[in-house]
Formats: structure tokens, C-alpha cells, sequence
């Protein structure tokens, strides 16, 4: 990463340049909700996952030692349509798994407010709220790779979930305490008024990648 520190941050500041100007259109547009206004936060969201997208085809052409460069960001919007649909795919999968709890949940509390609190603290409460917990982070920890399926082998959108459920296979506990360990490096570098993500966002990226890379040619 080091060799391209300076694209890199150069990146994440036009992003969030990018998503600065483009809130404070949407602001303005809010204020008045018409057809035009949703037609363009929509877009405005689109544009900004595909900026991801090519993100993360900079990624893992830096892992690979590839071609390496700005327009990369714009790389990648050919498979927004299939990444919309397999993230899609992705959350219901999760809530398919936090659904058991989910249901104990509703069965074990009342729905009335002023009850709502004092049921916390009932053991069907947290066998439930646990039972909502574990599943869902432990498929979002096998299934995180989907997208750099997408990207990296444009492979179909069931087909990428698969590959990634395949490949994390056997080391759930080492990508969970990884996962908790980057989120705990961004969360740190927001400290300095934020500045520290300049950094700490493309190194996070860049370590997911090459553990995709590595889980891929062991699998």
C-alpha cells in the first residue's frame, strides 16, 4: 500500500468530497419531494456504490500488482446492477438467519412500551436477542466476499455468495477477530477530526483484499 499512498488518499478525499457536495443537494431537494428528487438521491446512491466498485477493483489490482490508476474508480459500474441484486440477496440472508430470534423475540416481550424495558432483562428477552446476533454475524462473516467475487472473476450473483461461503469455510473465529480489529482501526482514526480515514479506509480495503486473495488460491 505504501507505493500508493498518495492515489490512494486521493481517492477517499474525492469521495468524500463527492458525497459532501452531492448531501447538500439532496438537502435541498428534500425539502420538497417530487419525482425528480427520488429519481436523483437514487442516482446519486448508484453513482456512489459503482465508485466503490472501482475502489475495490484498485484494491485488488494492488494486491495482484496490476495496473494501478484514477480511472480505475470508473471501472466498475458494469456490474452495479449485479451487485445491487446480490447485496439484496446478501441482507436477506441475514435476516433469514436472525429470523428464529426474531420470532422468540416478538413471543417473549410485550409490544407495549412501558413494558419494553423492564422485559430486557428476561432470559427468553436475551436467548433471543442472542439467538438474532450469532447467526447473522456469523453468515455475514462467510459471505462478505461476495463482492470481490463480483469484481474480481464477474461471476453470477448466487454464484459469488456461494464462492465466498466456500472460501471462508474453516476460519470464521480468524475473520470475525480481523473484521473486529479493522472496524476498531477506522473507529480510532475518526478521532482526529476524521482525518485518520483518510488513511485507515484504504488500508482496511486493502487488508480485506489480500485476505480474499489468500483465502482464494488456498480454497
Amino acid at each position: 500500500m505504501k507505493e500508493h499512498l498518495a492515489l490512494m488518499a486521493m481517492i477517499i478525499l474525492f469521495i468524500f468530497a463527492l458525497n459532501m457536495i452531492l448531501s447538500v443537494i439532496q438537502e435541498k431537494l428534500l425539502g420538497e419531494i417530487t419525482y425528480q428528487s427520488i429519481l436523483f438521491i437514487m442516482a446519486a446512491y448508484l453513482f456512489q456504490m459503482g465508485l466503490n466498485l472501482g475502489f475495490l477493483r484498485i484494491c485488488l489490482n494492488i494486491i495482484n500488482n496490476t495496473e494501478v490508476n484514477f480511472p480505475l474508480l470508473f471501472s466498475s459500474y458494469h456490474m452495479l446492477i449485479p451487485y445491487v441484486l446480490a447485496t439484496i440477496l446478501y441482507l436477506a440472508a441475514l435476516i433469514l438467519a436472525a429470523s428464529p430470534g426474531m420470532l422468540l423475540l416478538l413471543s417473549s416481550i410485550n409490544i407495549d412500551i412501558d413494558n419494553l424495558y423492564s422485559s430486557m432483562g428476561n432470559i427468553p428477552v436475551i436467548l433471543s436477542i442472542i439467538l438474532m446476533i450469532i447467526p447473522a454475524i456469523y453468515l455475514s462473516v462467510r459471505l462478505q466476499f461476495y463482492d470481490y467475487f463480483l469484481i474480481d472473476e464477474e461471476c453470477g450473483i448466487v454464484e459469488s455468495i456461494k464462492k465466498s461461503a466456500d472460501i471462508s469455510k474453516g476460519y470464521v473465529l480468524e475473520l470475525f477477530i480481523l473484521s473486529a480489529v479493522l472496524s476498531l482501526i477506522v473507529l480510532i482514526s475518526i478521532i482526529p477530526m476524521g482525518l485518520g480515514l483518510i488513511f485507515s479506509i484504504p488500508f482496511s480495503m486493502v487488508v480485506t483484499s489480500y485476505v480474499f486473495i489468500k483465502l482464494k488460491k488456498n480454497y
